[in-house]
């Protein structure tokens, strides 16, 4: 029957759910575990409609008045297949690591900006952590050298001897504000959400986002994430 099927799905969230908050069933009904869990969780923020749906069709399938659970309806089997996907996504979730591990060129605050520019010629990246003193100091993009070269050449001409890395990021009018670091465990729905302004609370949304082992900014750099990388979902996702 479709609806063990379903009931076995639905059984596997809650108990999954209420494991995360550490309620149990005397305390709380599913809807109020899905709140409590949405507050915590981008991705059951994500979800959070749909688990309610289901859960309102749990209690139009079974009887809870009889013992065992009495079953009075069979939901359709697409329907049974999309809870089963969602549990899978709920338990399982893909991380921004390994998703998105790759190698992150890094400069120095004081490295010639001849470094980058050639980076940028020779592999067409746009975005360069920099660091100073071991901290991160900000992002040097495409852009803010653009907007160097123009302030260059308006005050004379462009002269690249002895222009550091520094000298340049100094023309990023958001000062590093605009990137976020996050540990290796951080899921694909945190991204997502950070790269939100209204999710993310903030008034300009990111250039990039920064993995590390746990999310600290003194730690090697493991990835990076840009809005056009979550253009397109992970497969299997619900």
């Amino acid at each position: 029957m479709t609806a063990e099927r379903f009931l076995r799905a639905y059984n596997r969230i809650d108990d999954y759910l209420r494991g995360l908050l550490d309620v149990d069933r005397s305390r709380y009904g599913f809807a109020s575990v899905v709140d409590q869990a949405s507050k915590r969780y981008s991705v059951i923020r994500r979800y959070a409609d749909d688990l309610k749906e289901f859960g309102a069709l749990r209690n139009a399938i079974v009887h809870d008045r009889d013992f065992p659970v009495r079953i009075i309806a069979d939901p359709r089997p697409e329907v049974v297949e999309a809870i089963e996907r969602l549990a899978d996504t709920i338990m399982d979730p893909p991380r921004v690591y390994p998703l998105f591990r790759r190698e992150v060129r890094r400069l120095a605050w004081d490295d010639s900006i001849a470094r980058p520019l050639r980076w940028i010629r020779e592999y067409h990246y746009t975005q360069f952590p920099v660091f100073r003193y071991g901290r991160f100091a900000g992002l040097l993009t495409s852009r803010c050298v653009a907007q160097w070269l123009a302030d260059s050449v308006h005050n004379g001409g462009v002269e690249f001897d002895g222009v550091t890395v520094g000298d340049v990021l100094r023309h990023d009018e958001y000062k590093g504000r605009r990137v976020a670091f996050v540990a290796r465990d951080a899921t694909w729905y945190d991204a997502v959400e950070l790269f939100s302004p209204a999710k993310g609370k903030r008034s300009a949304s990111l250039e990039a986002i920064l993995i590390t082992e746990s999310g600290r900014e003194d730690e090697e750099l493991l990835g990076i994430i840009t809005p056009r990388d979550l253009l397109n979902p992970p497969a299997g996702l619900y």
